[in-house]
């Protein structure tokens, strides 16, 4: 039978100590800054009822659409759409935040009420040559 290497035994023991100690901390920084999926659960919304757009709204896990308006307590918030585009055809970084006629069961498509162009779910950003002009010309 081989005798035990106290050297490795060490140097298993400190690693395993540094790995458990790296994941304690991670659990606890990600705790306290609210966790991962706080992040993805920050929304910008649409009311349905005024066109008052809401930036930042945090929703609680698992939450459906219409959203509860944290003002009237109704649930009158729908997920905005970005729209980039100017009526002259530009691009620009300020977005027009849309509500689609999908989400209230309007009929017919979207459309942008600044640039007139249609407006759909997860709405594409112009090309990025006309991003970076934008950038440009607004200092972005």
């Amino acid at each position: 039978m081989t005798r035990a290497n106290p050297r490795k035994f060490v140097v298993f023991t400190v690693a395993g100590a540094g790995i458990g100690l790296g994941a304690f901390m991670a659990v606890r920084f990600v705790r306290a800054s609210g966790g991962l999926a706080g992040e993805l659960e920050t929304r910008t919304l649409v009311d349905a009822e005024t066109g008052d757009v809401l930036a930042d709204i945090r929703l609680p896990t698992g939450a459906t659409y219409p959203f509860e308006h944290p003002k009237t307590g109704r649930a009158t918030l729908y997920p905005a759409e970005r729209c980039h585009w100017t009526a002259d055809g530009d691009a620009t970084l300020t977005p027009t935040y849309v509500l689609l006629n999908a989400y209230t069961g309007t009929d017919g498509p979207t459309m942008c009420p600044d640039c007139g162009r249609v407006v759909v779910a997860h709405n594409p950003l112009p090309p990025d040559e006309l991003m970076i002009e934008a950038a440009e010309r607004e200092g972005g």
